[in-house]
């Protein structure tokens, strides 16, 4: 259901008429907010957020609106008359903006957290070893990836110097059914909910994880190798597409494409094209300078 709306909404005369409705009907929902706020400057990271503020625009032009799109695609109801900076993933993404704005590749932002972590200290305080290659299995806050099925076929293929990671988030269930079936498996590590993620990327070799752009953004700052499983209808198979197109990253639609991937990885660790060059972690920094130089402009020209 999800794909066929996500695909009929980004048709080149699809569902345009909805969103205005929809964007209409949400700014009269937000409008005494609006009043009290007053903003200066507003930064949407979603599309509808940022068809809604095109609409208070029009009777407040001089509100600074930019629109951080948080994937490596972009869906047509991102293209608003009245944005006035796009910040998108990537360069290559520019053609897709069809509608009059600047437009800045500074890329997807991270948490602060991601950007100073040292790889040896980290592998260190998780005692791993130099020699180990280090799997990661996330799913998100969830847990949404088949993560017994995976870590069963992982095991099974014995690949040398192998150790697993797996973060289950908040699914506690999921936790308790690994924990009670692979506790014999002294190359695996389980955990749930993890607030150290940062750490553990920047100290880990591989992840295995869904397609969604903040994540892949995490990914590609934490200089590690990404392979998607299984990528969602939607902005995920887009997202998924892109990076296997230009970031050097792999998708792995079955469990036997999974293990050839990790294979592959492990036996050429040392040889393969690294996606440490595409990372763009200071991307939230440049976007709030941008915002604040643009909103100081409008004052000062005013």
């Amino acid at each position: 259901m999800y794909e066929l709306a996500y695909k009929w909404g980004n048709r080149e005369n699809g569902s345009i008429w909805l969103r205005s409705i929809l964007n209409k009907a949400l700014l009269a929902l937000g409008s005494n907010f609006l009043r009290r706020v007053k903003p200066d400057a507003v930064i949407a990271t979603h599309a509808t957020p940022a068809g809604i503020m095109t609409y208070y625009k029009q009777k407040h032009p001089e509100v600074f609106l930019g629109a951080v799109v948080t994937d490596f695609t972009i869906h047509k109801w991102w293209l608003c008359d009245g944005v006035d900076a796009y910040f998108i993933a990537d360069e290559r993404l520019r053609e897709k903006i069809t509608v009059p704005s600047e437009i800045i590749p500074y890329g997807i932002p991270v948490r602060e957290q991601f950007l100073q972590n040292n790889r040896a200290q980290c592998r260190a305080g998780f005692a791993w070893k130099d020699e180990e290659h280090i799997c990661l299995l996330m799913g998100g806050g969830e847990g949404l990836l088949p993560m017994e099925q995976l870590l069963q076929a992982l095991i099974n293929t014995e690949i040398k110097g192998l150790r697993l990671i797996a973060i289950t988030g908040h699914n506690s269930k999921m936790e308790q059914t690994l924990r009670e079936k692979f506790s014999e498996y002294t190359q695996l590590e389980i955990y749930g909910y993890r607030e150290d993620v940062p750490q553990l990327m920047a100290g880990a070799d591989i992840i295995i994880t869904k397609a969604g752009g903040l994540t892949s953004a995490e990914v590609l700052a934490s200089n590690l190798e990404l392979i998607i499983y299984k990528p969602l209808p939607g902005q995920e198979q887009g997202n998924a597409a892109f990076l296997r197109d230009n970031y050097c990253v792999r998708i792995a639609n079955d469990v036997p494409g999974l293990i050839r991937s990790v294979e592959s990885l492990c036996a050429h660790a040392k040889g393969i094209q690294s996606v440490k060059s595409y990372g763009k972690p200071l991307a939230a920094k440049q976007i709030c300078e941008y915002t604040l130089e643009h909103i100081h402009v409008k004052k000062f020209t005013t």
